[in-house]
């Protein structure tokens, strides 16, 4: 297994952790249940994501810059086809019922 990802928190973990599973890269979370220890522990590098399969390095960090990218500009809100809920620009689909969303675009 090879470290790579040092998460903010558990969220932020879960969301990359997600972002590889569906790219299908074997990844674990490991630290979630540190969180008891704030204050104690080191306030950062307590959650970290770990791919499973080592040669998986460059895929699994590719997946994680478009992310990051993502997270940091979104487009404009759209109404879902599937139900009409306007949905933020930072969805691939609809919160509400799970359509996806025709004007998605991984490069806003």
């Amino acid at each position: 297994m090879l470290k790579i990802y040092d998460a903010a928190n558990h969220i932020d973990a879960q969301l990359v952790l997600d972002e590889l599973l569906g790219a299908d890269i074997e990844a674990v979370m490991k630290g979630q249940f540190l969180s008891s220890g704030a204050g104690e522990l080191p306030p950062t590098g307590m959650v970290t994501l770990w791919v499973v399969d080592e040669s998986q390095e460059a895929k699994a960090k590719d997946v994680i810059i478009d992310l990051e990218s993502r997270r940091q500009s979104c487009g404009p809100a759209q109404d879902c086809t599937g139900c009409g809920e306007t949905v933020e620009g930072n969805f691939a689909c609809c919160w509400n019922c799970g359509t996806m969303l025709p004007n998605y675009s991984k490069s806003f």
